[in-house]
């Protein structure tokens, strides 16, 4: 169901209360659109003036010379998803006399008539019959399925079908400005959006609030802010699959904004490696190499070489060979050193394995609960916990605020200003020069460990939780910073910092997931589970570790089954398939153990929604059953303490776990669980059937299932596939 027709049916079903209970979702004013609308050019026009165009101005000045009924028929379709729509079938009660508004509307500019490079999206403005309807009549039948999804049926349409063919009915219009609108809207959200159903959704109380990214849009100018919004749209379009997009991204490359050599070079590269890549899944292997070498990235050089050691063209491997010599005597980074040392010695010294492969065969490998497969840092960090060793989860949080911390006069000195931005000095790599002695001076004070404590406490009580580039603030980081300083090797812990001093950009990140303290010395651990990759800054901060003069190592994690372990399988029914927007109406679950069935329970619950007629149909739950029990907060305690530590089992797993999730976070409270999934399990150790529906399962394997689509059924269908998963995946591991 679209989001307006929702909201529209919240408003009818839901002004009455059931049984004195109030409901939660928010009945929002008739026009709640239109004050959205105005909110959102209101905050843009008085906080980002600087940050606009003429044209932007314009925008907003035109709209607000509209009269109310057109403003309100363009904001109404503003808070669309799309940019076509037939205005005949456009029903608000409110707007009186909507094909004039719109006549209005396309007179001032903010709508115009289709035109033949809006097929794509005409196509996508049609429900799915009208789409096969329309391809019926114009594409041959043996070139699609009515069954196919619509995304692959409109693909199909606009390669098989002359636009100029199609009869378009009265009442078409295509919303336009939208360059203008676009940006307004990435000044207002801070990111990619293309309408306001995002903040509809938010006041209803469907979507959970976000932190809002447009807190904290900082921009030099208007110039700045574009060329940020250049970057944003050109890598969302990789997301939206805008196939047109992509190839003028690389048609116009010459003409792409801001300097190679300012902060935006960052995500110029990652849009170079994107375009590069793909031109090289194409066969353009020229294409590509000219993409690359736009850029001075460490990934896009890496395909240079890589693309010129394997064409193998006159001079390629004499060139290849000479540039990894000069990156592994003159580096860019670390990174760029490590592949080229690693490169080179395998393709120039005979060496058949990489440096990565090496230490991944060497390390020790670990054997642990496979309950904790999703989570093996949590599950290494309780394993030594377990054995009496002092261990923290690190990463780079707690190097990342030490170093904020103990320069933070020096990275926010005078006329720097603070903002979630890094700081200019730490991006060019100019700051250790800037500041050498006044770090050198605290560098040498770092073995005065009490004294520099107090330092850092007395920064952070004056700073606390101020907006800052460097790191995020957090309570727990402070212990482990303690940690790290009590136990560090004399001087280890300085040669870190000054690195990160002289080249922070390179050097702050990659740091091992585990710190552990064991008889006073200090280990870095680096988890890699099956299927992990080692990242390269991974494997350059484990060198410079060890330089450094800490232990520092890559433990590698095994899984084995438990027997004897705890399983809680779930199925869930709900008013839709949309965590957040449709919530749920049943919760079953079984608890099993060895193999047996030990617990089980069951609850209804109240949506606080409206309960499609189609879903009523399919799982028998109307609203009647649901109008007198309880919300999801009202048995939240009683479902987790009937979770406890169990692993979370479910037919379609990620549907289960992401309404449940999803639930728990509406009432702010976390829910994690390891989780198992039955019909992928029953996929890979039972292959061969024609369908793995829970359905078609419970009639293959003679499993009861008596009331389908009602939740407790379901999940104790599913316990009894779980129980020959379980006792599959044990023979195996035993060599049965």
């Amino acid at each position: 169901m679209k989001a307006h027709s929702y909201i529209r049916a919240e408003q009818r079903r839901f002004r009455r209360a059931s049984e004195g209970r109030q409901w939660t979702v928010k009945e929002l004013p008739q026009y709640y659109y239109h004050k959205t609308f105005c909110d959102m050019l209101t905050h843009v026009s008085t906080r980002h003036t600087k940050l606009m165009a003429t044209e932007h101005t314009n925008f907003i000045r035109d709209f607000e010379s509209l009269p109310f009924p057109a403003q309100c028929a363009y904001a109404r379709i503003a808070g669309r998803k799309g940019t076509v729509f037939n205005f005949h079938h456009l029903h608000y009660s409110e707007i009186q006399d909507i094909p004039g508004q719109f006549d209005l509307l396309r007179e001032r500019g903010f709508v115009r008539l289709i035109e033949s490079k809006d097929i794509r999206s005409y196509l996508s403005a049609l429900t799915k019959p009208e789409l096969t309807s329309l391809m019926l009549d114009r594409v041959c039948e043996t070139k699609f399925k009515r069954s196919w999804k619509k995304a692959r049926l409109i693909d199909i349409a606009c390669k098989q079908m002359d636009f100029d063919d199609v009869d378009i009915p009265d009442g078409y219009i295509v919303q336009s400005r939208l360059k203008a609108f676009n940006y307004l809207l990435f000044l207002y959200f801070g990111r990619i959006e293309t309408s306001l159903q995002t903040k509809t959704l938010k006041e209803l109380g469907l979507v959970r609030p976000a932190r809002s990214d447009a807190a904290h849009l900082k921009f030099c100018g208007l110039e700045d802010a574009q060329t940020a919004y250049f970057y944003a749209s050109a890598l969302q379009s990789f997301k939206d699959d805008d196939d047109n997009e992509i190839q003028n991204l690389i048609e116009t490359v010459d003409n792409w904004p801001g300097s190679v050599d300012g902060p935006v070079s960052v995500k110029r590269g990652k849009l170079l490696l994107k375009l590069g890549g793909l031109c090289e899944r194409q066969g353009d292997i020229g294409s590509a190499l000219s993409l690359y070498e736009r850029s001075d990235s460490g990934l896009c050089n890496e395909r240079i070489i890589r693309i010129r050691y394997s064409r193998n063209a006159d001079g390629d491997r004499d060139w290849v060979e000479q540039r990894l010599e000069e990156a592994i005597e003159n580096p860019e980074s670390d990174e760029e050193h490590a592949f080229a040392e690693d490169f080179y010695a395998r393709k120039f010294e005979k060496k058949r394995t990489s440096v990565v492969t090496d230490l991944l065969r060497k390390s020790e490998i670990l054997f642990l609960d496979e309950a904790f497969r999703h989570t093996p840092e949590q599950a290494a960090l309780r394993h030594f916990k377990e054995q009496g060793i002092e261990a923290y989860r690190t990463e780079n949080r707690p190097w990342q605020m030490l170093f904020g911390l103990l320069f933070w006069d020096e990275i926010y000195g005078k006329g720097v200003e603070r903002s979630w931005r890094l700081p200019d000095s730490l991006k060019t790599g100019s700051f250790y020069e800037t500041h050498k002695s006044s770090i050198e001076e605290k560098l040498a004070d770092l073995s005065h460990v009490s004294a520099t404590l107090l330092k850092l406490l007395k920064t952070l009580t004056r700073h606390y939780k101020e907006e800052n580039g460097v790191f995020t603030w957090g309570g727990k980081s402070l212990d482990r910073i303690k940690a790290l300083m009590t136990h560090s090797p004399e001087g280890a812990l300085t040669s870190v910092l000054r690195q990160m001093a002289q080249n922070y950009i390179s050097t702050k990140s990659g740091f091992p997931d585990l710190m552990l303290i064991e008889h006073g010395q200090i280990r870095f651990v680096e988890i890699k589970a099956e299927g992990d990759v080692l990242r390269r800054n991974q494997l350059t901060r484990l060198r410079q570790l060890k330089s450094a003069g800490y232990k520092a190592e890559i433990l590698r994690l095994g899984w084995h089954i438990d027997p004897d372990q705890t399983y809680v399988v779930v199925d869930v029914e709900t008013t839709g398939g949309r965590p957040g927007l449709h919530r749920l109406t049943e919760i079953g679950a079984v608890k099993m153990r060895g193999g047996e069935v030990i617990d089980e329970w069951q609850s209804l619950i109240n949506p606080q929604r409206s309960i499609p007629p189609n879903i009523t149909r399919i799982t028998g739950i109307d609203e009647s059953m649901v109008a007198r029990a309880p919300l999801f907060a009202d048995i939240a305690d009683s479902f987790a303490e009937f979770m406890g530590d169990a692993i979370f089992a479910a037919h379609n797993v990620n549907f289960d776990y992401g309404f449940i999730s999803t639930e728990y976070q509406m009432i702010d409270r976390k829910f994690r669980h390891p989780k198992i999934c039955t019909c992928s399990s029953m996929r890979k150790l039972y292959p061969g059937y024609r369908s793995y529906s829970l359905k078609n399962l419970c009639q293959e394997f003679e499993i009861d299932l008596k009331s389908h689509h009602r939740a407790l059924c379901d999940a104790q269908a599913a316990a009894e596939l779980l129980k020959m998963v379980n006792e599959k995946r044990i023979a195996l591991q035993n060599g049965d």
